[in-house]
């Protein structure tokens, strides 16, 4: 799940749920008398008065009973639309749990009005219904709680603009060209301060490879904007398993107004998780991890949940390792992280913004031009331009060097006429002598 606010995102791969972990149930329980379900149940009947009862996609055993299912709850209503509004008949998926429910503290720990309940949000779905469906598939429960179960191992929040590569059909159809999700502002849910805090409901929304890819490399709330006037999405941001043009193909002009914004705005993406390593020298072997991993406190984090570097404000270090200066290194990217470089370059260093390749291992490579503000604690200078920490990597960019990637680079920039990265032979090779940074691209990203 990527994004400058999200934490990481990253190539996000979240474990899959047994559909037999869940059930159907359209029966009011003794559980509904807490404050968080009754808040949630009330912005919804304000939506949809006529519901008040709709089928519920329900843990058999709940979060904190030891259950794999960390939503207790999502509901499902059916909204008739509006076409003279862009608004196709659809099923609307709304969560129960990401927020604090029950205000006892057996999920979350308890908040005060004006503090975010929970992780602040619950997730919402729409999906268009088709003519003859009279009851809402239940694929999309199932994928709400796999975003639930990276939230909750992360502890990294989905925020309106996300982008979140998936790589796969949403619903596992493998015709689909609906394989990435952007998150959105659910356009009718209002936002609640409940006695357990405040949240607020983000909608997932599927999107193209193209469509994902621009919001990468510009902005997802900018990408938003251009689907919202997309037929068969609409202002309401439903998703079409079916969809199979992107909304470059239906107004290929859209892709010069992106590349415009780009220029202009530069890339909100502040950091991707990727195939991609470092060594300490052009001749070294990769750096080994588990060393440094030792020395991570995860005694306060849920059982098997991966440790986040410091970065990302998850983990506790017990003893922090002294940043020390590397004459050269050496970057490993496979050709999909690659792909970002030119991106990178031009829309982020370019800019006075940072940029963090990580990898699922949690080792990071952190590029940052000699302009970037509030980005935590920068230990490289013009003079020390290398340090590593742990298996933490930051590299001081400055102007000129900048400059000489951009021109580098050039070799893997993909063209909308002409896909120059098809014609490349791997490994490719890039060197650079100030500061003495060796990157080998390769199919892979092994070295």
């Amino acid at each position: 799940m990527d994004g400058e606010t999200a934490g990481e995102n990253k190539s996000e791969e979240v474990e899959d749920y047994s559909q037999g972990s869940v059930e159907w149930s359209d029966e009011e329980t003794d559980i509904f008398d807490h404050l968080g379900i009754e808040a949630i149940d009330g912005a919804c009947r304000l939506v949809y008065p006529d519901q008040p009862n709709p089928l519920q996609f329900a843990a058999v055993q709940k979060f904190w009973l030891g259950g794999p299912d960390p939503l207790d709850y999502i509901s499902m209503f059916c909204n008739e639309g509006d076409l003279s509004k862009n608004i196709p008949p659809h099923w609307h998926y709304v969560s129960y749990g990401f927020s604090d429910l029950h205000g006892d503290g057996r999920v979350h720990r308890p908040s005060e009005r004006g503090e975010a309940s929970g992780f602040g949000f619950e997730l919402t779905f729409r999906l268009k219904r088709e003519p003859d469906e009279t009851t809402p598939p239940m694929w999309p429960s199932i994928l709400l709680n796999k975003l639930a179960n990276y939230v909750f191992q992360t502890g990294n929040v989905l925020h309106v603009g996300d982008h979140i590569p998936w790589n796969k059909a949403l619903n596992d159809d493998p015709e689909s060209h609906i394989q990435h999700m952007l998150i959105a502002e659910d356009p009718q849910l209002l936002d609640l301060d409940t006695q357990n805090g405040t949240l607020d409901f983000r909608q997932v929304v599927g999107v193209t490879d193209d469509e994902v890819k621009s919001a990468q490399k510009w902005k997802g709330t900018g990408v938003l904007s251009l689907l919202s006037n997309m037929e068969g999405v609409g202002p309401f941001f439903v998703t079409d398993t079916k969809r199979s043009k992107s909304v470059f193909d239906e107004d290929p002009n859209l892709s010069v107004m992106v590349a415009e914004g780009i220029e202009k705005d530069g890339s909100n993406l502040g950091h991707v998780t990727a195939v991609c390593s470092w060594s300490e020298s052009a001749d070294s072997s990769i750096v080994n991890t588990s060393a440094f991993l030792e020395r991570l406190d995860i005694s306060d984090v849920a059982e098997n949940t991966p440790p986040v570097l410091p970065d990302f404000n998850d983990v506790v270090y017990k003893e922090t390792p002294v940043p020390v200066n590397l004459n050269s290194v050496h970057l490993y990217f496979d050709a999909e992280a690659a792909e970002l470089l030119p991106m990178v370059v031009r829309a982020r260093l370019k800019k006075g913004r940072f940029f963090i390749f990580h990898n699922v291992d949690n080792l990071a490579i952190h590029l940052l031009p000699s302009t970037t503000q509030d980005v935590g604690e920068v230990f490289v200078t013009e003079k020390d331009p290398i340090k590593m920490q742990g298996t933490y990597l930051q590299i001081y960019c400055s102007t000129d060097f900048i400059e000489e990637m951009s021109k580098k680079f050039e070799c893997l920039q993909v063209n909308e006429d002409s896909d120059k990265t098809k014609e490349l032979v791997y490994p490719v090779e890039f060197s650079f002598s100030n500061p003495k940074v060796y990157i080998t691209v390769s199919k892979n990203g092994i070295a």
